[in-house]
């Protein structure tokens, strides 16, 4: 393909980050605009990654190397619809690629989801990771009994984090605020509850075993709930799910004393009311069985007492600049949404997979701008320049990659002990930082 194609990628995190890679390495002589509305880059990897697993944070080195390049750019503080319409991206660019996730927790959809302590997994994971738009999402954590819902990784990370130590936080990047909150927290009991059974349940085997690392709580499950063996005649999945019951059967064996915390992992269980005046009290749950592969009420019910509910259940995409949204996502043909316009990870596909599975879907769709556009002989579009122009035209204070040097520096210097940075949490003070550090 000829040289000179003009790309916008709206999101940074690592869908954005991939299709960058890919869009450099396969059409040389390319500008690369990558936008996003926060000051720092790469998305869910700062944000969404649980602050006590920075071996998973690494992968930014790999980002980094992408920045580097002197054809590709970040513009950081830059929103799509607050900043810049997907229309004037199109006019100032050959190819728009949007990256932008999936914002929105799916939401149980029961009575009292409205209620004070009640919050969905973004939310809180956003706030102890220090997202400076959910800096002051949860007022405190006075509690004593919590209810997790859901079971995947996600779920394992919020019950996780809310019951560690600070021992055990101290080489995290624990936003500084969450941890005043989460060390202080007299929580005695978490609850991580799921409507199907422990051989249904998304947790890694990886995570699920940390639980029994914790120094300041007892994993447990009910060994009642536990098949002895579970067999689909897939040997991946029939490892992963025999490796995670035993787990679970090991956890069976704990009994936690009356003065330990208790973090109770929970199966065939739907809620189907949240109970309270103005605040959670508690949380009413069918029991469940499996008929015909699928989770079914007996009429059944227990309550828990709970002052905090997470839920931990998804996420789908919502309203963007009058693009279709069709069951989570945005409405695309492997990809392409429009002429020059295309979608890349959770906002294509919904919200699942790993980090590196981005890898391989962003690579597909640059294959698909590719063939779309491999007649191009050029662009006469302003891309970059134009930019500029607009930003400049709007007063916009935006963040480049080596403004968000200054600040990824300052966050490593000014960290305790052990800690790989102390983050900042407010946009003003990171703005202030880099025009301070350019006057």
């Amino acid at each position: 393909m000829a040289g000179g194609l003009k790309a916008a990628i709206v999101g940074s995190g690592p869908a954005g980050m991939y299709t960058a890679g890919a869009l450099n390495s396969k059409c040389p002589g390319c500008q690369i605009d990558i936008l996003d509305k926060l000051a720092t880059p790469y998305g869910l990897v700062r944000a969404g990654v649980a602050p006590d697993h920075q071996t998973t944070k690494n992968v930014s080195r790999a980002y980094d190397k992408i920045m580097e390049n002197d054809n590709v750019r970040f513009v950081g503080n830059l929103g799509l619809g607050d900043d810049i319409s997907i229309a004037m991206l199109r006019e100032l660019y050959d190819v728009v690629v949007l990256a932008v996730g999936t914002p929105k927790d799916r939401t149980l959809g029961i009575p009292g989801e409205d209620l004070e302590g009640v919050f969905g997994a973004q939310t809180f994971v956003y706030w102890y990771n220090g997202h400076p738009e959910f800096r002051d999402a949860v007022p405190h954590l006075d509690i004593t009994n919590a209810i997790v819902i859901g079971n995947g990784n996600v779920a394992l990370d919020v019950a996780r984090v809310m019951l560690r130590t600070p021992k055990e936080m101290a080489q995290s990047d624990l936003a500084e605020h969450a941890g005043e909150h989460i060390f202080s927290s007299p929580v005695r009991t978490i609850r991580i509850v799921g409507r199907r059974g422990p051989e249904h349940a998304q947790f890694s085997s990886k995570e699920l075993s940390e639980l029994k690392q914790m120094d300041g709580a007892i994993p447990y499950c009910d060994a009642s709930v536990i098949p002895e063996h579970f067999s689909t005649g897939d040997k991946k999945t029939d490892k992963v799910v025999n490796t995670n019951l035993d787990l679970l059967r090991e956890y069976s064996k704990n009994v936690p004393a009356a003065n330990d915390r208790k973090l109770s992992l929970d199966f065939f269980l739907s809620p189907v009311a949240i109970l309270g005046d103005d605040k959670i009290e508690a949380v009413r749950l069918e029991k469940n069985v499996i008929k015909d592969g699928k989770s079914v009420g007996t009429g059944e019910y227990v309550e828990y007492p709970c002052d905090l509910l997470v839920t931990c259940i998804g996420y789908e995409m919502t309203m963007l600049d009058g693009l279709t949204i069709e069951h989570g996502k945005i409405k695309n043909t492997e990809g392409r949404v429009d002429d020059g316009l295309y979608v890349v990870g959770w906002a294509k596909r919904g919200p699942s997979g790993t980090i590196g599975t981005n890898r391989l879907d962003s690579q597909a769709v640059v294959d698909r701008i590719l063939e779309d556009r491999c007649d191009d002989t050029g662009s006469s579009k302003p891309g970059p320049k134009g930019l500029d122009d607009y930003v400049r035209e709007n007063k916009i204070q935006t963040v480049s990659f080596e403004d968000w040097q200054k600040i990824d520096m300052a966050e490593k210097e000014s960290a305790a002990g052990p800690s790989p940075r102390r983050k900042f949490v407010r946009k003003r003070d990171m703005l202030s930082l880099i025009r301070e550090s350019n006057a």
